[in-house]
């Protein structure tokens, strides 16, 4: 503990992270912004976050990212191809992946607990940190100093045993912001399923996948003139069953997550600076057992995280960007020889330059990771605007991010390798951006093309001990084109219309052979689909709105050499909803939501089975004053 006393008490002075704030001088108005415009995002508004219980149906549902769902519980997420812990997953400006796997589990985030997501593609990563090979995922919640006050309670109940309560309220008085939430659920999750390694394929019912989880979030800001100072607080704990692939009855697993995430945040502008420091610290502890075979581990890690982010606006065309990262890991589990523990600490350093309808920005970001150094990690980027008076523009970036070797994979007991060398991935990107406004719709396309080559890609293979070992073996090469349509309704009293596609086809393939006679060489890795396609489409009435969502995830190989694959999903999900002002401070919401209404009977992962049809109520009191 006395290490961390250290870095919260030393760090204030030397670290930082950056807002989305609009400033404005006497000359001139510009907005600080943290993601590069000529990046590929996509941002999902607290309005679709309400039509999701967790983070990864969230992004599932509104993106063509692909969650990797383990039936019940349990869900990662690929972007373009690369791994679940390429990716990079920020609360606020603080980094939640776990030091042992570098991954974090996207079926233990309520969407109750944040205000909006923002999903960074390629090397849009950079701009947040390294090791962020695919993308980021960008959590935050807003401030509202408008002297209000907001309260709301929603309670859901579902198939299978499913409750659901959540309530929030947020006020301001006096430049004063206080925010409370807190959730609660528990499943049984006990739906029936077709045993398709059974002879006839009978229809059976999930058993040990049973889910418990509770949290609550806290949060207090004051404004003091042109700054803001403040404090959140997140807690959640999880008891859950882990279900056990449908050929394996025998195990019989369970396990309980705890986090404690608490962050400082101090924000503001002072003449043509922009600044905001961000210092958080984060303790995870996992417990696992599996009562049929007398297994069990217990893993506690702590992250301190702390970025200093400030841009300085020399005139209206040059902004110099500066983001300094000091993050501190530590580990002890009983799969570990020895508590660990190491520095992750990064700056980035750039400039931002526009000429007419050109804007250019170049930026390299400096890496000490342990006792290694990295100087040398640039990202280029450039955002045209094609026609002068349309908003069509090009978009192009190139750059290079590493991603280091987790505690596990370094560590292990059985089968840590302390020599891995770092992954390093060789990225690129090119797309087209198209804004147009009609008298009655706003519409938005955009078309991107990828490349991304990573070497030192760290693989785990079994040894000849019968343990798994990890190595540098593989190099992968991921490419493919990524189109989005957005359409919503400006101008109209009775009816609103909104609708979103979003659609990636991508190419995975290990190019390097692992060993002789690899017939895993130039095929596409496992898990990865080739198509990935998320489409929405809502018209409100008079307060009535019908929502239909649909899911297609292309076939998925189970083998590296592409002998055996998981056949294409088609989900639908339609919800109807309707909200009731009952005066003029209260309003009632209510929703039912049917899932998967066509019965697909369908796997994510191999021998796990997910549910058929389903349905979720769910009713919400609000009051506003």
């Amino acid at each position: 503990m006395k290490h961390f006393l250290f870095i919260l008490f030393f760090i204030p002075f030397v670290g930082f992270a950056q807002a989305d704030t609009t400033i404005t001088y006497s000359t001139f108005e510009l907005e600080a912004d943290r993601v590069l415009p000529s990046y590929k995002t996509t941002i999902i508004d607290s309005a679709r976050s309400k039509t999701a219980l967790t983070l990864a149906e969230l992004i599932q549902n509104n993106s063509a990212v692909f969650i990797k769902s383990y039936g019940t519980g349990l869900a990662s997420i690929s972007f373009r191809g690369t791994g679940a812990s390429h990716t990079q997953v920020l609360w606020n400006g603080i980094t939640l992946n776990s030091p042992m796997n570098g991954q974090v589990d996207f079926s233990l985030y309520p969407t109750a607990f944040f205000d909006n997501v923002r999903l960074n593609y390629g090397a849009n990563g950079l701009a947040e940190g390294n090791g962020a090979l695919g993308g980021s995922v960008i959590l935050n919640n807003s401030t509202n100093f408008n002297n209000h006050f907001n309260a709301s309670v929603q309670q859901s109940i579902g198939s299978f045993n499913h409750y659901t309560t959540s309530a929030s309220s947020n006020f301001s008085v006096n430049n004063w912001f206080s925010e409370t939430q807190i959730y609660h659920t528990n499943q049984q999750n006990n739906y029936p399923y077709k045993n398709n390694t059974e002879v006839g394929s009978p229809i059976e019912t999930l058993t040990n996948a049973e889910k418990t989880q509770y949290g609550f979030q806290q949060a207090i800001f004051k404004r003091i003139k042109n700054q803001t100072i403040g404090v959140r607080f997140w807690y959640y704990k999880s008891d859950r069953n882990l279900v056990a692939p449908i050929v394996s009855r025998t195990t019989k697993e369970n396990q309980q997550d705890e986090s404690i995430r608490g962050l400082f945040e101090w924000k503001g502008n002072y003449k043509k600076l922009h600044y905001k420091f961000v210092s958080g610290l984060v303790k995870d502890v996992i417990n696992y057992e599996d009562i049929s075979t007398f297994n069990s581990s217990n893993n506690k890690t702590y992250l301190s995280d702390n970025v200093l982010t400030t841009n300085i606006y020399l005139n209206k065309n040059i902004t110099i960007k500066n983001n300094l990262n000091i993050r501190y890991e530590f580990a002890k589990s009983n799969g570990l020889s020895t508590d660990k523990k190491r520095f992750n600490n990064s700056w980035l350093l750039g400039v931002s330059q526009k000429y007419k309808r050109i804007n250019i920005d170049a930026l390299n970001r400096f890496l000490m990771v342990g006792n290694e150094q990295q100087l040398f990690a640039p990202n280029l980027n450039i955002l045209v605007q094609l026609l002068k008076k349309k908003e069509l523009y090009l978009k192009a970036n190139t750059g290079i991010n590493y991603h280091y070797p987790t505690f596990n994979d370094l560590f292990w007991v059985q089968g840590g390798d302390a020599d891995l060398k770092p992954e390093k991935s060789k990225m690129a990107e090119l797309g087209l951006l198209h804004k147009q406004p009609t008298s009655f719709f706003n519409v938005k396309t955009e078309a991107t093309a990828f490349y991304n080559y990573v070497t030192n890609w760290i693989i785990w293979l079994p040894t000849e001990f019968g343990y798994w070992k990890p190595k540098n073996l593989q190099e992968v090469e991921n490419k493919g084109l990524e189109a989005s349509l957005e359409v919503s309704s400006i101008r109209s009293k009775k009816l609103k219309f909104s609708s979103s596609l979003h659609y990636t086809y991508t190419l995975s393939t290990n190019k390097k052979a692992k060993l002789n006679n690899d017939n895993s060489l130039d095929k596409q890795l496992i898990y990865v689909p080739y198509h990935k396609l998320s489409y929405y489409i809502a018209a409100e009435f008079k307060k009535t709105t019908l929502t239909y969502q649909f899911n297609y995830t292309g076939k998925r190989y189970v083998t590296s050499d592409n002998n055996w694959y998981m056949p294409a999903n088609y989900i639908s999900d339609v919800i109807l909803s309707r909200k009731i002002e009952l005066n003029k401070k209260f309003t009632l919401l209510g929703s039912f939501k049917v899932n998967n209404i066509f019965n697909q009977d369908y796997q994510s992962i191999a021998y796990r089975p997910m549910p058929g049809r389903n349905y979720l109520l769910s009713i919400v009191l609000g009051f506003k004053k």
